[in-house]
């Protein structure tokens, strides 16, 4: 006898709210039958077995052999699946009908919505990506350095995806409420068909939100957009006046330099045509940040007049400095430093052997001579134990800014940086040795952590 049917039975009957007695009077037999089918004793005729799959939609294999509660779960899941792809194929189908049915204008609308909230999407998710990678990487950095690199770019991969993912259904989501149902509404109201046509007579769709505001979504966008490109101009607006500034001062150190000649009157030309451009570009973008009118003529008119001012004063000063001398050498001081010999002492890790020159005496510290500009001074320091590096930095602004200067009253343009051009290390032989291993051993070192990371 088969239990498979028996148990199915019982599943159907208890699943449709049925006593016994209720489902033999369907099924035309006594509620004996119904007993002895459920508890495997007797056997329905074949034509019973066909009324019971019709009735509640089954299949006969599936009633007798398979478990219907699991194939039934199959089948809503097929169902459940199938809705789905329905539905997105239903969503492209309206789309398609509705984008064709649009005004031009509507169209371009609509596309331009599309655009901008691609644009914000993708922002959102470039922040959100590096907040979340930059904080797994945090957490996978325990592992070995192979491990922590695939792990990241599975997290990496994964969030792609999703934003991806998240992205498509919001477009769609609000690509729905803004169009698709107002069009759906339009199609069930019936409602102005005359007004859905254009001049030709052809049927077209006027967007517009259910409150008939056919601006407001976009005036929003436009606002927003708006309120960004006010920020940077207020931004570039505060540079522009640190601009101003900085080229007043110029203006008033270039009288140091009235000697000479068509040189200073170019420098003077190029400077005041400068501070008025920028005068000339700051006025509009603080007249639209507080939405005052500007007069567009005026302010393109004035910018090309003065470009021309500063090619002329431009072209005046390369006159006069044609007459300067190009010195490339400086005027250099030798910087004496001594350090004590250590077991562990490196010098300058991050120094080439062309910058470096080893000399050997009988001393047994270490002496070293920094060749460098008169302008610049010499910093050693050290950021772990025994390992000596340099900062060279141009002394005193003042002296950098008047050095400048007298150059250029004697038309002369020497060149002033704070570059080591050569260090001289003066040691014995096992000292310089000794340094030459440390230096090897410290990037030796410095690769296989890296490598290990």
């Amino acid at each position: 006898m088969n239990n498979q049917f028996s148990e199915n039975l019982k599943k159907i009957r208890k699943e449709n709210n049925l006593s016994q007695e209720q489902l033999a009077d369907e099924l035309g037999v006594s509620r004996q039958a119904i007993s002895k089918w459920e508890s495997s004793v007797a056997y329905p005729e074949m034509d019973k077995i066909i009324m019971i799959c019709n009735k509640f939609n089954l299949n006969i294999d599936d009633l007798l052999n398979k478990d219907i509660k699991e194939v039934k779960g199959e089948e809503e899941s097929k169902k459940r699946i199938n809705n789905v792809i329905d539905s997105v194929l239903k969503f492209i189908t309206d789309s398609i009908n509705l984008f064709s049915r649009l005004s031009f204008k509507s169209k371009i609308k609509c596309l331009f919505e599309q655009a901008v909230i691609m644009f914000l999407l993708f922002c959102v998710s470039f922040l959100l990506g590096h907040l979340f990678s930059g904080l797994f990487s945090n957490i996978f950095a325990i592992f070995p350095y192979k491990i922590e690199y695939f792990l990241d770019n599975i997290i990496d991969q994964i969030l792609i995806i999703l934003f991806i993912f998240g992205s498509i259904m919001v477009m769609a989501h609000v690509f729905k409420i803004r169009y698709l149902d107002y069009y759906y509404k339009l199609n069930d109201e019936k409602e102005s068909v005359e007004e859905l046509k254009d001049e030709n007579g052809n049927k077209r769709i006027l967007i517009r939100d259910p409150k008939h505001s056919e601006y407001r979504f976009i005036k929003g966008l436009f606002k927003f957009i708006v309120l960004i490109i006010k920020f940077f101009l207020f931004t570039f607006g505060l540079f522009l006046s640190a601009m101003i500034v900085f080229l007043c001062v110029s203006l008033v150190l270039s009288f140091l330099v009235a000697k000479t000649g068509l040189f200073f009157i170019g420098l003077l030309l190029s400077i005041i045509a400068s501070i008025l451009i920028c005068v000339v570009v700051l006025v509009p973008i603080y007249n639209f940040i507080f939405n005052r009118q500007i007069n567009k003529k005026r302010v393109i008119y004035s910018f090309i007049v003065l470009l021309v001012f500063l090619g002329v004063g431009i072209g005046i000063s390369t006159i006069g400095a044609l007459n300067f001398k190009v010195i490339d050498e400086s005027e250099y001081k030798v910087v004496n430093k001594e350090y004590e010999m250590k077991e562990n002492l490196v010098l300058y890790p991050g120094l080439g052997d062309e910058v470096i020159t080893y000399v050997e005496t009988s001393d047994n510290t270490v002496k070293v001579d920094y060749k460098v500009t008169k302008l610049s001074e010499v910093q050693d320091y050290s950021d772990v134990d025994d390992v000596i590096r340099v900062y060279v930095y141009l002394n005193n602004p003042v002296d950098v800014v008047k050095t400048i200067i007298k150059n250029l009253s004697n038309k002369k343009i020497v060149r002033i940086d704070s570059e080591l051009d050569n260090i001289t290390i003066y040691s014995n032989k096992d000292n310089i040795k000794k340094l030459k291993e440390n230096k090897e051993n410290y990037y030796k070192s410095f690769e296989d952590d890296y490598y290990e990371e």
